[in-house]
């Protein structure tokens, strides 16, 4: 049964960074279904997954505000009066990151603290959600993974996702900030930008599958993911900021049900009805930031906030699927 958010958000001002983006519109699109009043902040950085389709049903009813996280002239007044700030609005790709460690710190670090900046000068008690990441664990030796695993970055984007956490939790005794994180994993749906493998590895998968191409398994493929669908995710957000109790906490998120990547594809595959898998050799660049398998206790957010998954893995891709191929054109 689907949750109903509707008493708790019905006219609450929220502010999403990312606005435009996969987590971003889709989280959109359910607090506007609740009632509640939305900015969507976003900087259409080239490649970060920013499209206008994305909130379509919803363009009306939004606020949109096209700007850098630190563009403090634009932030400074957004921030204002919100009930709640979503902080997801940051490039997600290991690859670039490593290549391109500078373009990590301008884009994601420095414009992170630009914008706490702003949020302790004009709205120092805001509840703010930032979206971490799994891969800020890196490579883990003791499953399962949970709030007191260890941890150790593999990449230049990971140690950057745990030092701009560091950030909102300092500001939490610089100004009173009321800051809440959730360590992401890998997540799919609907929404997410399918022009590259950058990042968010598993959507491109699918739209490779719908193009009849081969999809490369490095490998064997036997790394074991968790495949989290973006509605379960987009429930344990809310659900995050509806508790007093969840401020000044960091969350893992995850699935019980486990899959190989090799799996995967080949349940992307079904699903699609289309494509083809290759084992290759692992090449260098993705074999220094792999992470191995990943196994996740979640137990520390489903206890205190009732948060579960509800979305089977091939039900979740089918529905990806069905979406993609109605909406093609607005995505490849």
């Amino acid at each position: 049964m689907e949750k109903d958010y509707t008493e708790f958000f019905h006219h609450k001002r929220v502010l999403i960074t990312g606005g435009l983006g996969f987590l971003g519109s889709t989280l959109a699109l359910k607090l506007v279904a609740c009632g509640a009043q939305v900015t969507l902040l976003d900087g259409l950085i080239e490649d970060l997954g920013a499209n206008f389709f994305n909130i379509e049903p919803i363009k009306d009813e939004v606020e949109i505000v096209i700007a850098h996280l630190s563009d403090r002239a634009a932030t400074d007044y957004h921030v204002q009066d919100k009930d709640l700030i979503f902080n997801i609005g940051m490039h997600s790709s290991h690859l670039d990151s490593m290549k391109r460690p500078l373009y990590d710190l301008e884009t994601n670090i420095i414009p992170q603290l630009q914008f706490l900046e702003s949020i302790r000068y004009n709205n120092p008690e805001a509840m703010v959600l930032y979206v971490g990441s799994r891969a800020q664990f890196g490579k883990v030796k003791k499953f399962p993974i949970n709030e007191n695993t260890p941890l150790a970055p593999a990449d230049i984007y990971a140690a950057g996702k745990q030092l701009v956490e560091y950030y909102h939790f300092l500001y939490q005794d610089i100004c009173g900030l009321r800051p809440i994180s959730l360590r992401l994993g890998n997540t799919y749906g609907p929404r997410h930008q399918m022009k590259h493998a950058k990042y968010g590895v598993q959507n491109y998968l699918i739209r490779l599958a719908l193009d009849g191409e081969q999809i490369q398994v490095f490998g064997e493929g036997q790394q074991l993911r968790e495949m989290i669908f973006v509605d379960d995710v987009i429930d344990a957000l809310l659900l995050l900021v509806m508790n007093e109790q969840t401020i000044g906490h960091y969350y893992c998120i995850g699935v019980d049900e486990k899959i190989s990547f090799l799996e995967l594809v080949k349940t992307i595959i079904s699903v699609c009805g289309n494509g083809s898998y290759q084992h290759v050799p692992w090449p260098e660049e993705r074999k220094v930031i792999e992470v191995g398998d990943v196994q996740t206790d979640f137990s520390k957010l489903s206890n205190l906030t009732d948060w579960k998954p509800t979305t089977p893995l091939r039900e979740g891709l089918r529905r990806t699927a069905d979406f993609y191929k109605q909406y093609k054109s607005y995505y490849w």
